[in-house]
């Protein structure tokens, strides 16, 4: 592993290390669970979230991560699910 002093980053940018066990709620304040992991698919970022539904899968997009507040240690996403 490289280790360097952490650098600032640019208003909404956030190191991943900062995001690992922040509450994830969706847009109607039902808590989804938390944030395990972050890692990149492709071109994008996505969060393992675990809670009470299970494992989800949430990409970093901003049309759904609508606010990340690191000092309340929360993140709502605009979360659908698919009835099948």
């Amino acid at each position: 592993y490289l280790e360097a002093p952490a650098s600032p980053l640019e208003p909404e940018a956030y190191y991943w290390h900062q995001l690992i066990g922040l509450t994830v709620v969706d847009e109607a304040d039902t808590e989804l669970g938390q944030v395990v992991e972050v890692f990149r698919a492709g071109e994008n970022e996505v969060y393992r979230i675990e809670g009470p539904g299970g494992e989800l899968l949430i990409p970093a997009l901003r049309q759904v991560v609508q606010a990340i507040d690191l000092e309340a240690g929360r993140m709502v996403v605009r979360y659908e699910t698919e009835e099948v």
